[in-house]
């Protein structure tokens, strides 16, 4: 672009008039702790509620530097969809639900409260190929009560919408002999 005579800008967006990376150093040197903190500092406009592109980016550094809950109060409306709901939005509008299975091992007990959980809202299961039970069907204002049922039996996300860790898989070969 430069080649051609275009002004090239690596800003984050018309809101935050810095690169990612510089940000991230803002924020950490002035110990920034929410959004609008962020805003006043540094926005081209300190009362601008962002957009698609800073709002999740801001997120990540905050929780990168903080690890303050994201689903506290002054941190939940940055979060997209997904993340704001810890579900999948699917094209009919239902979400998906993940619960937790680490290493594909779950009791006996936690596998019933998932089955009665799918009956009482109605949501059709799969097993996926990264060790999970998935949960369809789910309405938006039916969340926060599978949800709730589901930590109540000791499970928790399974953070299949998010940017996370996620299950690594592999198969043992013989040992390489030299």
């Amino acid at each position: 672009m430069l080649d051609m005579g275009q002004e090239v800008s690596n800003n984050l967006c018309i809101h935050i008039p810095y690169a990612r990376a510089d940000l991230y150093n803002i924020i950490a040197i002035k110990r920034l702790r929410t959004f609008g903190d962020v805003m006043k500092a540094v926005g081209k406009i300190p009362d601008s509620l962002g957009c698609e592109l800073c709002k999740p980016a801001i997120a990540s550094i905050l929780s990168s530097l903080f690890n303050d809950h994201v689903m506290d109060k002054e941190y939940h409306e940055l979060q997209d969809t997904n993340d704001r709901f810890l579900a999948n939005i699917q094209r009919n509008g239902t979400f998906s639900v993940v619960p937790r299975v680490p290493g594909g091992e779950i009791t006996a007990d936690k596998l019933i409260v998932i089955g009665q959980v799918a009956k009482k809202f109605g949501l059709y299961c799969k097993i996926t190929g990264a060790q999970r039970i998935d949960m369809f069907g789910a309405r938006k204002q039916d969340l926060l009560d599978i949800w709730t049922e589901l930590v109540n039996a000791g499970m928790e996300s399974g953070h299949a919408y998010a940017k996370s860790l996620r299950t690594i898989k592999v198969c043992p070969v013989p040992r390489l002999v030299v």
